[in-house]
């Protein structure tokens, strides 16, 4: 087993760990991509829409309201679990961002809501989502923000750098900021085929009611930082465990955590 495949089986395992909890924490924030996804991709009644790493299903069940005919496609099986009982309206399959089993050129429209960090080979997903695309048609993902941008990752990282460790015995894997980049993200999609290229910056927001359920947002509903906090030793993690609960708890004011994300839309030449 190589060390991508690695990566790609716990990132696997993470997911359906953590299926059924996403919904009540991350999914708070990643949400409210969706509509601004969708808006970029112009979805409307009747658009043939495939959501890639549906997860929950949050995209496809939006689409499908939409009176689009929606499918949802994710590696998790416990994720596929979770949308077709969000959305029963919905089309969910199980299966791979980076083989899809859809036919060229059926889709009109398709869209990955940050998906891609968690994939072992990124460039092969956006060359399927260009593949699976109508002449004409339109993808639009979205990434984090780099941590400079990011409050909460310069927070968990920073407590990491500070009582921990980031060199820690974890399988190779891309780099979670890599289309963070503007020009990272344009290349990679010219490279694929795509064109009319926009990239843009989406500033989301969530208020955690303590310092403890911003931790268990981590472990409840992430996989690569999750993981980057359970190899630390046991020792050292308490200690970043604790300045991360200590940040929301000691604030006199309640904290208001932007999440800026990137979102790349582009477009399958005629």
């Amino acid at each position: 087993m190589t060390a991508v495949d690695n990566f790609k089986d716990l990132e696997l395992k993470g997911w359906n760990q953590k299926a059924r909890d996403y919904g009540d924490f991350a999914g708070q924030i990643t949400r409210q991509v969706v509509e601004p996804l969708l808006d970029a991709v112009e979805v409307t009644a009747g658009t043939v829409f495939l959501d890639i790493a549906t997860g929950p299903g949050y995209t496809a069940g939006a689409a499908q309201a939409r009176g689009a005919i929606a499918t949802g496609v994710d590696f998790s099986s416990a994720m596929i679990d979770e949308a077709s009982r969000n959305y029963p309206r919905a089309l969910f399959y199980e299966g791979d961002a980076e083989h899809l089993v859809f036919p060229s050129g059926f889709f009109d429209a398709a869209a990955c809501p940050f998906g891609l960090l968690h994939m072992a080979d990124p460039d092969k997903a956006i060359s399927e989502a260009w593949r699976i695309l109508k002449p004409g048609g339109k993808f639009a993902f979205t990434v984090w923000a780099p941590p400079e941008k990011h409050a909460f990752f310069e927070l968990v990282l920073g407590a990491i750098v500070r009582h921990g460790s980031m060199d820690v015995a974890l399988p190779e894997a891309p780099p979670f900021f890599r289309f963070s980049e503007p020009t990272e993200s344009q290349k990679t999609l010219e490279k694929a085929g795509f064109n009319e290229i926009d990239i843009s910056e989406r500033v989301l927001n969530w208020q955690p009611t303590s310092g403890q359920e911003l931790l268990d947002t981590i472990y409840k509903s992430t996989v690569r930082t999750a993981m980057l906090l359970e190899a630390q030793d046991a020792e050292n993690r308490e200690k970043i465990h604790q300045e991360i609960i200590a940040a929301v708890d000691t604030s006199e004011e309640p904290i208001a955590l932007p999440w800026p994300a990137l979102m790349a839309v582009a477009s399958k030449p005629q």
